[in-house]
């Protein structure tokens, strides 16, 4: 009797060990992610076979997606997509894992040439789990956001008509969803610099006022960074600001932005 309870007692104690080590871990796995160390992140990450680990070893590919700093962005957006559909598997719930889903699947849409994308309705596709995310965590602004980016980068590429009539996206539609994200949290830079980008990529007989982009990128420039990301975007901010009279030299360097490279 007192060696089973003595047993019980020392599972808990190794559950209870366990538990705080993945907690610890996982922090210390946030702040390699907030100062930019993506590949140390991604390795911690998805040696931890957790639902949070395959969600953050997402975040790091992601990440360097984002900043242009991938080797092959449709291959490591797919190998992100695969680890955060793996965390989905272990907790369907995880907000996190379903975020960085949706971001992958994005970018897989992105990366594929544009007929193979129509066929394969990718746009189609990237927006039905976008909206699911919405649907399920409707007070994160993150999810306008992913939907006026879908919006405004489907009008980019086809034109705002083409955009409305093949895929019932529109230019009007997007600035809606990302002044809402906006208005949720005016001080996120990924955000503001997304959508300032966003409407400076559009055509001039789409949008010729770039006004809107410039007031938004002012506003951004002068925030302080939170990490490493907001850092580096807010440098992109002044690069772009300062562009930003030849519209069409503002729209080649945050077009290299939108399309995964590093602008210059």
């Amino acid at each position: 009797m007192i060696k089973s309870a003595r047993s019980i007692l020392m599972l808990c104690f190794a559950m209870c060990f366990s538990v705080s080590s993945q907690a610890s871990d996982s922090q210390a796995i946030r702040a390699h992610l907030s100062q930019g160390e993506f590949s140390v992140a991604y390795e911690a990450a998805q040696s931890l076979q957790t639902a949070e680990g395959y969600g953050l070893a997402a975040e790091s590919l992601l990440s360097e997606i984002i900043l242009g700093r991938a080797k092959k962005n449709k291959k490591q957006s797919k190998r992100a997509r695969k680890f955060a559909k793996a965390a989905l598997e272990l907790d369907p719930a995880d907000q996190n894992a379903r975020l960085q889903y949706a971001i992958a699947h994005g970018f897989i849409t992105r990366e594929t040439g544009d007929v193979s994308a129509w066929m394969k309705k990718l746009p189609q596709k990237t927006q039905k789990v976008v909206q699911a995310y919405r649907d399920d965590f409707p007070d994160d602004p993150r999810g306008d956001a992913l939907m006026g980016a879908w919006n405004l980068a489907i009008a980019r590429k086809t034109g705002d008509k083409d955009a409305q009539s093949w895929f019932g996206a529109n230019i009007e539609q997007g600035r809606t969803l990302f002044m809402k994200a906006r208005k949720s949290d005016p001080n996120d830079p990924v955000l503001g610099v997304s959508y300032a980008f966003a409407l400076i990529a559009l055509k001039d007989k789409d949008l010729a006022d770039t006004e809107e982009a410039r007031e938004i990128l002012t506003e951004m420039i002068d925030l302080t960074p939170t990490d490493y990301l907001s850092e580096i975007l807010l440098g992109y901010a002044r690069e772009a600001l300062a562009r930003l009279d030849d519209r069409d030299a503002a729209r080649d360097y945050v077009g290299l932005f939108l399309d995964g490279k590093v602008p210059a």
